[in-house]
């Protein structure tokens, strides 16, 4: 069990760091894909990157020394970058989504609102909110106030239910709106109908894409959430260890897998690539 473990575990990193290896580098080695909306894919795409490559390593070279203990120096150090990873990952996540719920929701504002120096702000702050958090957890242990560790897992609870609450709002919003605006559609434009449907068929999927990734998500932090609540009332995690680790990898995988090759113009691109290897 623990042997396949690990190798499920090594897999998973592998892979997630090759996909959102790739999405760094096709992103930015291409001038017609540096967008607005790249810029938030490749924030995404090097926090998951930053999962994957540390997240499993972690804690296999830890398993494999009596020293790296969780309440130990080493094991400190690994925990706490660890969790600023994932972390960073679900706050570069949230502001992919905004950027699409805004795109969805007030179309007519988007331009306005989504400026270049607002976007600089938006990554910015994705990494500075985990950051801050992590600070903090330090702050804390290094005190050596009794109740430390309580405190951390509140303060780890409440911010994995933030991330949720915003998630599941942007994403019923978009669907709201979407399906809403169906219907003023095929009401405005019954002699167009055919452009219409293709219209809002496009938006469905993407929205469908932003559901897919939303719901990994919250099965991810589901998870860690009772496992914060057993910890907090005495209790072990017990297999949700194991689980937790492998899905917050395929979270970070699958990320940039909706995100970045489904959008149409990096889809556009790769289309090129292949053709232009083919001749």
């Amino acid at each position: 069990m623990e042997t396949c473990f690990w190798v499920l575990g090594w897999f998973l990193s592998i892979l997630t760091m090759v996909v959102n290896g790739f999405v760094i580098f096709f992103v930015c080695s291409k001038r017609q894909l540096r967008t607005k909306t790249n810029a938030f894919v490749v924030s995404l795409a090097v926090a998951d990157f930053g999962v994957g490559m540390i997240v499993v390593p972690s804690l296999f070279f830890c398993s494999l020394t009596t020293e790296c203990t969780p309440r130990s120096k080493e094991g400190l150090i690994m925990t706490f970058v660890r969790v600023f990873t994932i972390y960073a990952s679900g706050t570069n996540l949230v502001s992919l989504v905004l950027e699409r719920y805004v795109a969805f929701v007030k179309p007519l504002k988007y331009l306005t609102f989504m400026t270049r120096r607002r976007v600089i702000q938006m990554v910015v702050t994705s990494w500075g909110i985990p950051f801050l958090f992590i600070l903090t957890f330090v702050s804390i242990r290094l005190s050596g106030i009794d109740l430390a560790w309580t405190m951390l897992g509140y303060l780890g609870l409440l911010f994995e239910i933030i991330l949720c609450v915003i998630l599941i709002f942007f994403l019923t919003s978009m669907f709201f709106v979407i399906y809403s605006r169906d219907c003023t559609l095929a009401k405005q434009l019954r002699f167009n109908h055919v452009v219409a449907r293709a219209k809002t068929q496009n938006k469905a999927s993407a929205v469908k894409w932003v559901a897919l990734i939303t719901c990994v998500f919250l099965s991810c932090y589901g998870i860690m959430m009772r496992c914060s609540f057993l910890v907090l009332t005495g209790h072990k995690c017990g297999n949700d260890f194991h689980y937790k680790i492998h899905l917050q990898v395929i979270n970070s995988g699958i990320n940039s897998i909706a995100y970045a090759f489904f959008k149409r113009d990096i889809q556009q691109e790769c289309k090129r690539l292949l053709f232009k290897r083919r001749r």
